[in-house]
């Protein structure tokens, strides 16, 4: 790799950086696929830590829209921070869905800090067109 082109990406990296601390919010990871018979499309949101009882989760035509919050954890002592790498704070996650789903029988749940939609596959091809929040309790499950 040039020096120029190692340099061009780290002031990428910083630009995504700063953007990131300007706004506040952080976006969590997540996975997109169809189950093996293609019936529902499943969405896995990497966000440990969140409360689930201020998830809001909507749906814009072929848009899933999931929003939440991080909030900081108590350190068991005051002290210096050595390495900050968890993000904190609202967060916002906006993902295309390859296939129309049928928003009235979406399910989710919350385990290990992972968020799992499950979105039906719909046969209608065109989704609707208005945005509207998904109603449904997310079910935290203990291990």
């Amino acid at each position: 790799m040039r020096h120029d082109e190692l340099f061009g990406e780290f002031d990428a990296m910083f630009v995504e950086l700063a953007k990131r601390a300007r706004t506040g919010r952080f976006e969590p990871n997540c996975d997109v696929y169809l189950n093996a018979d293609e019936t529902e499309l499943i969405v896995e949101l990497e966000i440990a830590g969140a409360d689930p009882s201020e998830l809001r989760v909507g749906l814009e035509q072929r848009h899933l829209f999931i929003v939440g919050r991080r909030s900081h954890r108590r350190r068991a002592r005051p002290g210096d921070v050595l390495m900050k790498e968890i993000e904190y704070g609202d967060f916002i996650k906006k993902i295309h869905l390859p296939v129309p789903v049928a928003p009235a029988e979406v399910t989710a749940s919350y385990q290990d800090g992972m968020l799992t939609i499950r979105l039906p596959v719909s046969q209608e091809s065109r989704p609707p067109a208005h945005r509207t929040e998904l109603q449904m309790t997310v079910r935290r499950i203990s291990v």
